[in-house]
């Protein structure tokens, strides 16, 4: 009996280690502070989700000695947007993306795939879930965020993306071909 009740023990204790993820809140007013590196220079920039809705979603960005401005996505993009906007930001504009686009967050097509295949379609790529070393979990402030960790067709780039329906977050991307490495550092 006491071998079982041990057992028990240990299982509930594994079970709830597993399971302490860090879930941070996102929502209309979060800032989102991250490092982006370009052509081998790191310099940081922030993002701000200035509104937040089914239907509409505007990001704001700044990076200092830059300026500063903002993207929208409309309901198209924020249903099934598949790629990315690399280009460089225009400091004082706000900027529509193209029905096709997505900004900082991931479409709900895209969500549904990654739920129903443990995969996504981004900038043309298939990206595949992957179980993370203890190196590749996310963190913020030593804390392990509850992400996915997805590697391109040819393992040269990496996405995190934050396990939240509502707002599927772009923590990270490592080895874009296709413009800014991105790293989220803290959240307000």
């Amino acid at each position: 009996m006491k071998k079982i009740l041990f057992g028990l023990s240990l299982f509930a204790a594994a079970s709830s280690f597993a399971q302490d993820k860090f879930s941070p809140a996102i929502k209309q007013g979060t800032k989102l502070n991250f490092s982006a590196m370009v052509n081998g220079q790191t310099f940081p920039c922030v993002f701000s989700l200035d509104s937040l809705t089914a239907a509409y979603v505007k990001v704001g960005w700044s990076v200092e000695g830059f300026g500063s401005g903002g993207w929208v996505m409309k309901s198209k993009s924020l249903e099934s947007g598949n790629r990315g906007f690399w280009g460089q930001p225009n400091p004082g504009t706000v900027e529509d993306m193209a029905d096709d686009q997505v900004v900082m967050l991931f479409s709900k097509a895209q969500w549904d795939m990654l739920q129903k295949d443990k995969k996504i379609n981004f900038d043309q790529q298939t990206y595949t879930v992957k179980t993370p070393t203890e190196q590749q979990e996310f963190k913020i402030s030593g804390k392990t965020v509850d992400a996915y960790y997805l590697e391109s067709s040819n393992g040269s780039t990496h996405i995190w993306i934050l396990n939240n329906a509502a707002t599927p977050l772009l923590l990270k991307i490592e080895g874009n071909t296709l413009g800014a490495d991105l790293t989220l550092n803290s959240i307000e």
